[in-house]
């Protein structure tokens, strides 16, 4: 039997790591200096450069993983057809996929969070997340996910952000598709780790775990340690392994 993750901190930890992934993902493409990657500059001016590409890559990438907190797998494409037949915008499907008004404002209020940081040129730290990410209010009824599905969620959210963002070139710049896809297989990609790492950290952990010595650690130490059990940690790498084949096929 799996273990059960508070569905406000899962959703939490989907819209961080969208974020992070997507971001780090237009950076790797159009920056070439190690040193100018994740300077406050960089970041704020190729953000406010892909700013109306955003929220159309959110609304792509975590439609799905946001409604399977709420709805059983098999009902999604009919929920999405429902919308379609409507005529909601990205907005109203999204709010759908949420399941009630406070989990779908505990979204917006992440996103706001994570998107003002980035338009700042900063990122949102793991130890930054977890102590300030909306939290379920004293008179809702506890609701939780299933910890495997939590975590499959959000490798795919990462996964898919990561090349979304890598997709993001700008004018005037070559864009090798075939060799970004490469850089996010999962047994290569000092990116895609850290961008793991930090996700599963927030995911399943209530405190940050310090990776200052990262690169001098033995990898699948690390990711045990944020990982808390060998199952979680299979769980994540049969994820990727899905999610990097499903990536290939587009």
């Amino acid at each position: 039997m799996t273990e059960k993750i508070d569905k406000y901190k899962v959703q939490a930890a989907l819209v961080r790591s969208f974020f992070d992934a997507f971001s780090h993902g237009v950076i790797e493409s159009q920056v070439e200096d190690r040193k100018e990657k994740t300077t406050p500059q960089s970041v704020k001016k190729l953000m406010l450069e892909h700013y109306e590409h955003i929220a159309p890559a959110f609304f792509d990438i975590m439609f799905f993983p946001l409604a399977a907190m709420n709805y059983k797998y098999e009902d999604i494409a009919a929920l999405a057809r429902e919308a379609q037949q409507r005529g909601d915008d990205m907005m109203a499907l999204v709010r759908t996929a949420c399941g009630n008004e406070a989990y779908y404002n505990a979204m917006v209020e992440e996103y706001k969070r994570n998107f003002s940081m980035l338009l700042a040129g900063k990122y949102l730290s793991n130890a930054d997340h977890l102590e300030g990410y909306v939290c379920k209010a004293k008179e809702e009824t506890e609701a939780s996910v299933d910890s495997d599905r939590a975590i499959e969620l959000t490798v795919r959210v990462v996964m898919f952000a990561y090349v979304r963002g890598l997709r993001q070139t700008g004018e005037g710049v070559r864009f090798d598709r075939s060799a970004h896809l490469r850089q996010v297989h999962p047994l290569r990609g000092a990116t895609l780790f850290r961008l793991m790492l930090d996700a599963m950290n927030i995911l399943l952990l209530d405190e940050a775990v310090d990776f200052a010595d990262a690169e001098a650690s033995d990898l699948a130490s690390l990711f045990l340690k944020v990982c808390q059990t060998q199952h979680n940690f299979t769980v994540m790498t049969n994820e990727m392994d899905r999610t990097y084949s499903e990536l290939m096929k587009e």
